[in-house]
């Protein structure tokens, strides 16, 4: 029991190593240091706008974390922190499919008026009833306004930004009209705003226990697991992330790309509703239009995505960073200690925006890289000899095109002086071109440092320290890697063996289905054999009726059809008196449909008498089925035939029961006998293979001491040539 858990305890760590070395670890790690950088380079900034201000920035700083998690504003807070967060997922989602939803503060205004609305209209709602409600209407609603941009992109390729601000304003000037129509009763004229849903309902809120910030967080936190679940574990999730891709390599693989823009954009739709939803229930209770202007925390759903770059767990810490900001930053600046201007938190919290909104770029950033390939070239003095080569021949091309360019202006004054046009125009030709080669050539130069610096570098790094270090972690890695491979290999052949008992059980129960099965199958034929003249007796009786039905169609058919050349002549002969024709054609048809009228007569009483028959043959039929069923039932050979078939099915399952209990006992014997030998050639399998890496890991640390030493040497060498 100790060695398996040492083995799987070191299996687990093998793996986890190789992981961390892994190219999707890293590149999630790019992701964290850009966004990390970003907000660094947001606090720089803010940090000097602060002091030049004559305002501590620490100080602010400090104050902004810890009035955030006072006992008055940490409510506030976390109510934020949870409206972010399904800000931010709403957004992402969207950017996924490669589509950026920035209508999410249409959407979400949408959701919270309607939510608002029920409040207004049902003041005695109960609470769990009015929180449902509203979730449901503004899922609903924001996934329907999200739809229409997604169709219009979908089918006509309108691009969803222009669609979704459009539908911003759309939705702004439409519930302006709505709130601010007396008619309605929902528009308080005294204050210039809505009526405050707090005051006219005592239970439509999200408050539990009298804080806020509980409902909506459980809510946040259940739509976050939805929306990872789904986008890293399903195929919806799979085709959206496709989709976002590349669509026309999704197209080739046979994904119909309209309906998963479509379905994406409703997604997001939906989660924007439900920041709509949550955002006027615990934040803005009111809605006020005095000034045209979209609720700003549908744009800030924007910079959280991108700072999080649309990762779902990445939007937990940002949204609470966001949250921090946004509850705090603005009372900060009020403090008897700073005394700011309330702008200032407004341009600090923009400043951090701003920054997040180009964090894309800092993945690029790495200046320890760059400082290193710089000093190993400077070090070098071969390298660097040949850098300054290039910089020279750069330097000799910018001071001739000085000297030309101060010719050019001495010369062109003097053939301006003789007035020849022909000889200006010749001239400036002349000296264009020659700046053309000259520029030309400085850009090839640069590209050649350029190449040079990277080709010297990778050679310098190939022979220092770093690439003996790199070169043992690679061979490290295989090693691991092997090792591993092997591992589950040899607990995949033993788990194999473990199996035999639950295949032999299976096999056992299958059987013993098939067996009975097929004794039940005999038993039904031979206890409903009587039966079978019957039923063929009841076929022919429906087949009869259905022949004679299609007989008569038939009939009326023909008889219709005998009168074709008759109307043909009747045509022929009064083609030119219009009135006999017609007099001569109603006739006819009159005569016609006598004749179809007697015959569907005479039809309907065959009809009727074949029911008739039909009918006195089936109570025969099922007087014979009884008295057929009461002989069968009395009948002791088809009891005996019966009885028997049982009665082998039974010895049969005995006998199989024994053989599997016997099978069974002797794989248990057999195990029991092998399993401790299996167990212990599996264990020591397993330590031979850790001793193995552990031996191979022994020989490649000798091997990169060597190196180093080897290193050392050369460059102590190096330097004593020098």
């Amino acid at each position: 029991m100790n060695q398996a858990i040492k083995n799987n305890s070191w299996l687990l760590t093998q793996k986890t190593r190789i992981f961390f070395r892994s190219n999707e670890f890293k590149t999630k790690m790019n992701y964290v240091k850009a966004s990390i950088c970003a907000i660094i380079a947001g606090a720089i900034l803010s940090f000097i706008i602060l002091g030049a201000n004559d305002a501590n920035p620490l100080l602010f700083f400090k104050y902004v974390f810890s009035l955030a998690f006072q006992p008055l504003m940490l409510d506030q807070t976390l109510t934020y922190w949870a409206i972010y967060i399904v800000a931010g997922l709403s957004v992402a989602i969207g950017f996924k499919a490669g589509l950026f939803n920035i209508g999410a503060p249409g959407q979400m205004l949408l959701a919270g008026s309607m939510s608002l609305v029920l409040g207004l209209k049902n003041p005695h709602i109960s609470q769990g009833g009015g929180v449902v409600s509203a979730l449901i209407i503004s899922i609903l609603v924001g996934s329907c306004l999200a739809a229409i941009a997604g169709a219009l992109k979908a089918y006509f390729n309108i691009h969803e930004v222009v669609t979704t601000i459009m539908l911003n304003w759309i939705v702004w000037y439409v519930m302006k009209w709505m709130f601010m129509n007396q008619s309605f009763g929902l528009w308080e004229a005294s204050r210039n705003s809505t009526k405050d849903i707090t005051q006219v309902t005592d239970n439509f809120n999200l408050a539990l226990n009298g804080q806020n910030w509980i409902i909506p967080f459980i809510i946040a936190i259940i739509l976050l697991a939805l929306a990872i679940f789904v986008i890293n574990y399903t195929v919806l999730g799979f085709r959206i992330k496709a989709v976002g891709k590349s669509r026309d390599a999704s197209l080739y693989a046979g994904t119909n790309v309209k309906f998963y823009i479509i379905v994406s954009m409703v997604i997001s739709g939906g989660l924007a509703g439900v920041l709509g939803m949550l955002y006027y229930m615990t934040q803005s209770t009111v809605l006020q239009f005095t000034t045209d202007a979209l609720p700003s925390v549908g744009f800030d759903a924007i910079a959280v995505a991108l700072v999080a770059f649309t990762n779902g767990l990445s939007i937990l810490p940002i949204a609470l960073l966001w949250a921090i900001i946004k509850t705090s930053a603005m009372a900060t600046t009020q403090l008897p200690a700073l005394q700011m201007s309330k702008q200032m938190g407004q341009l600090i919290f923009g400043i951090i925006i701003y920054m997040t909104a180009i964090s894309a770029l800092f993945i690029y950033l790495k200046p320890i890289l760059w400082i290193r390939r710089w000093f190993n070239i400077y070090n070098n003095k071969d390298v660097w000899g040949e850098y300054q080569k290039y910089r020279l021949k750069i330097k000799e091309y910018k001071k001739e095109i000085k000297n030309i360019n101060k010719e050019y202006h001495v010369q062109l004054k003097v053939l301006k002086a003789k007035g020849n046009k022909e000889e200006v125009l010749n001239y400036k030709e002349e000296v264009n071109s020659q700046l053309t080669n000259l520029v030309g050539r400085i850009n090839n130069l640069k590209t050649e440092i350029n190449f040079f610096i990277q080709k010297c570098y990778k050679n310098l790094f190939m022979e220092g320290r770093k690439a003996i270090r790199t070169s043992y972690n690679n061979a490290i890695f295989g090693s691991i890697a092997a090792a591993v491979d092997r591992y589950v290999q040899a607990n995949t052949e033993y788990t194999l063996k473990k199996q035999q008992v639950a295949f032999a059980k299976r096999q056992y129960e299958q059987t013993v289905k098939e067996l009975a099965g097929k004794a039940k199958h005999e038993c039904y034929e031979l206890l409903n054999n009587y039966k079978k003249d019957a039923y063929l007796q009841l076929t022919n009786l429906h087949s009869a009726y259905s022949e004679l039905i299609s007989r008569q169609n038939e009939e009326i058919k023909v008889l219709k059809e005998s009168y074709y050349p008759i109307f043909d002549q009747i045509h022929h002969q009064y083609e030119n008196d219009h009135v006999l024709l017609k007099q001569h054609e109603k006739e006819t048809m009159a005569k016609l449909n006598s004749e179809v009228k007697a015959l569907k007569i005479k039809h309907k009483q065959q009809l009727h008498d074949l029911r008739q028959q039909q009918k006195i043959a089936k109570q025969q039929i099922k007087a014979q089925l009884k008295e057929l069923k009461l002989a069968c039932d009395n009948d002791s050979v088809i009891k005996q035939q019966v009885a028997t078939i049982k009665e082998n099915l039974n010895l049969k399952l005995q006998e199989l029961k024994k053989e599997h209990l016997a099978n069974l006992e002797k794989l248990r014997i057999e195990q029991q006998n092998k399993l401790p030998e299996l167990r212990n050639k599996y264990n020591h399998e397993v330590s031979l293979i850790i001793q193995a890496l552990k031996d191979n890991n022994k020989l490649l640390r000798q091997e990169l001491l060597c190196k180093k030493e080897t290193y050392k040497k050369a460059k102590l060498a190096q330097k004593r040539g020098e």
